[in-house]
């Protein structure tokens, strides 16, 4: 009898403290204060109550975009409902690869015409991470770093968390003669031996 009553005490506050448990969402792309984390938080959790993935990313973008809902802040709402079926397509990405870079380069690869709603998306959501949105433009090669920096900053991106040094990363320059060879005509190059005649 003892045993018994030891095993469902046991069983009880095991459960409870099953039930009391927070989730951890430490393994999410960001941090809370992203608006996206938030909003990929929200997913993974109707996808751990049993909703598949294309019905939680839905079900989640839909309750987030509702008036009294706090997940989305207005400018992130407003940026979401703009193409439902890109924020869609960002979060079926994100659960996947949970990467904002490889999400960035993933949809502009897929939506090459909407390059410029990626980049949006993906500051919006996330934006003390805008560098990603920048170095996963530079991987696509879609548009040049001087307009997709443009674009960040129209996005609402920080001047001061971009730059386009870390989006292009290394380039290696080519190497330019240091002086005009003599006998190429003053125009720097061809034979650098002077004339006899």
């Amino acid at each position: 009898m003892r045993r018994f009553i030891l095993c469902a005490v046991l069983l009880s506050v095991s459960a409870f403290s099953a039930i009391a448990q927070q989730v951890d969402n430490t393994y999410l792309f960001g941090d809370e204060v992203q608006p996206g984390n938030r909003l990929h938080d929200a997913v993974v959790q109707l996808m751990d109550n049993g909703s598949p993935t294309p019905q939680a990313i839905s079900g989640a973008i839909v309750q987030s975009m509702t008036e009294d809902d706090t997940t989305l802040p207005p400018g992130a709402k407003s940026a979401v409902a703009f193409n439902v079926p890109l924020s869609n397509g960002f979060y079926r990405e994100m659960v996947v690869v949970n990467s904002l870079i490889e999400v960035t380069k993933t949809l502009i690869e897929e939506h090459p015409d909407r390059v410029i709603e990626v980049i949006t998306l993906g500051i919006v959501l996330y934006p003390d991470f805008a560098q990603e949105v920048l170095d996963g433009v530079a991987l696509t090669g879609i548009m040049t770093l001087d307009d997709a920096l443009i674009a960040a900053l129209q996005a609402g991106a920080d001047p001061s968390s971009v730059s386009l040094a870390t989006a292009s990363g290394v380039v290696a320059r080519p190497v330019i003669p240091i002086g005009a060879g003599i006998g190429s005509g003053g125009a720097g190059g061809g034979d650098t031996t002077a004339s006899t005649n």
